[in-house]
């Protein structure tokens, strides 16, 4: 039998049980396992979306996926178009008796496999999902939870006791069947080796804009993972909120974009960092422990699952409704939000973090945050969907569930209500960078202006400016207003959007025009 095992985010070979059951049902002399991936463009290939970083990370993942199935005696077959056409197309036209793939549960995925199994429900093919991407089941986590999900911490540490320990990962397969040396594909672009980015100059990509420079594929995942569960005093200590925003290691595990794209299983880590735990007296708890992110994963991947419109404001049910500025409709904010992504807004420390994410594809997560504080309520007043974009299109860690999660609780529009908690763009790096290191690295312009004035070089005077050959205003931008007039403007407009939001729901619901985004 005609065997088609399509990869999506479970991009490795270890703890992938989808890939075991194709393996199962390779029976008979004939039985054959086509391994597959497809390119969208409407996601994958689209410049607008993604960034040469994310690209050349998922196409070297892909490479490495590749490696890995040829040395077990298999190979992956590269498709690109929208796998709506592509996977029915290649279940009918290979007589595939089987189709497996990791079950997704983002809104849109889920409406793309729906679309797929109503296109084969007519032929003779068994379908089968199964998840890989979670620790925990989501719909059994809404069953325990009367069917709606938890919108904090607390309730959802308390409803995963009640789901039990997660599974155990599964093992690598040992060898795997043989495959096609070619695949029926009338209509469908098959590539007859994993592409690289110069094979979509064509579509808008350019191999130059590539500057990502941390390895991809599972085996530098399991090594990176492993490197940094050896270090045990670190992990055992290690509390999310005690790490320096301007660092990547020793701060963080280095692991998310592995994560992410499931060239690293969630469960292999959790059982792995488990091992840890049990041979300690003691150890960080959560939610700001390693154990405590995981669940913060879980968390964030069950409510965009359940929650209607997660990925907008517009009839959204948790979020509120804020008159933000939509670059789409006002050019004023069009243009501060390219300031901002390209890291020309004029405040040092948020363009610095700003230049990271485009040229290594990477953030500390209190980066992020200072980042999208201060596009949202803390300066430019700018929708969050517009940075939950920018974020989707450059981070290499970029994870739907958990970018829109972020970007609601940095902009206020839920799970957090502090709106007067703000991050300053001149003065929260001072604490961890007093000389502004990080700065000076992402933001070269600056690299020799004096410590005093490495946060508000606008204050320099003009001979300081001269002798450090950057004048303000010339060689790097001015910034388009005083941090402390927008924040205390911006401050009222949340003490009145909340009001308004809290009037709203006594009247039975916020009173939200229907999205045009459907």
């Amino acid at each position: 039998m005609q065997v088609i095992h399509w990869f999506r985010h479970g991009l490795r070979l270890h703890d992938n049980p989808s890939l075991l059951n194709a393996v199962k049902k390779c029976t008979g002399e004939d039985a054959s396992l086509i391994n597959v991936y497809v390119l969208d463009p409407k996601f994958d290939l689209n410049p607008n979306k993604l960034s040469e970083n994310r690209l050349w990370f998922l196409l070297e993942t892909l490479r490495c996926l590749d490696d890995k199935l040829r040395d077990k005696g298999s190979k992956l077959f590269v498709c690109m178009g929208n796998p709506e056409t592509v996977i029915p197309t290649l279940v009918k036209v290979n007589k595939a008796g089987f189709l497996t793939y990791e079950r997704q549960t983002e809104p849109h995925n889920v409406a793309r496999d729906r679309k797929i199994k109503d296109a084969l429900q007519n032929e003779s093919v068994e379908v089968e999902a199964v998840l890989g991407h979670t620790l925990f089941n989501p719909d059994h986590l809404l069953k325990l939870n009367g069917g709606k999900p938890t919108l904090n911490m607390t309730g959802f540490q308390t409803l995963v006791s009640k789901a039990g320990a997660p599974k155990k990962p599964k093992e690598t397969p040992d060898s795997l069947p043989p495959f096609p040396k070619s695949i029926q594909s009338p209509g469908v672009k098959v590539f007859d080796d994993v592409p690289s980015l110069a094979d979509f100059k064509d579509l808008g990509f350019d191999e130059k804009n590539k500057t990502c420079v941390i390895n991809a594929g599972e085996d530098s995942a399991i090594k990176t993972m492993e490197a940094f569960l050896k270090q045990t005093n670190r992990v055992l200590s290690f509390e999310k909120p005690q790490t320096n925003p301007t660092s990547l290691e020793p701060d963080t595990t280095a692991l998310s974009p592995f994560m992410s794209n499931g060239s690293l299983s969630c469960r292999l880590f959790y059982w792995n960092l488990m091992d840890v735990y049990a041979g300690a007296k003691k150890h960080s708890t959560p939610p700001v422990s390693l154990e405590g992110q995981l669940l913060w994963r879980e968390m964030s991947h069950l409510i965009g699952y359940s929650t209607p419109n997660f990925g907008q404001m517009v009839g959204n049910p948790i979020c509120r409704q804020i008159p933000w500025k939509e670059p789409t409709e006002d050019k004023e904010a069009k243009k501060m939000l390219d300031r901002w992504e390209n890291g020309k807004i004029g405040f040092p420390a948020v363009d610095a973090v700003m230049n990271q994410l485009t040229t290594q594809g990477w953030m500390h997560h209190l980066a992020r945050h200072l980042a999208a504080c201060f596009l949202t309520r803390g300066d430019l007043w700018i929708t969050w969907e517009a940075g939950a974009a920018v974020f989707e299109k450059h981070l290499l860690d970029a994870d739907w569930n958990i970018n829109n999660f972020s970007w609601h609780w940095l902009s206020c529009s839920a799970f957090f209500h502090q709106f007067f908690r703000c991050y300053s763009p001149i003065a929260f790096f001072k604490k961890t960078d007093p000389h502004g290191a990080f700065i000076r690295k992402h933001v070269p312009e600056l690299a020799k202006m004096p410590d005093k004035f490495i946060y508000e070089p606008w204050l320099a005077p003009r001979a300081t400016q001269e002798a450090c050959k950057c004048i303000i205003g010339k060689d790097y931008p001015n910034p388009p207003f005083d941090h402390s007039v927008a924040l205390k403007e911006n401050l009222g407009k949340m003490k009145e959007a909340f009001a308004a939001n809290k009037e709203a729901k006594s009247d039975g619901g916020p009173k939200a025009k229907k999205s045009k985004k459907g």
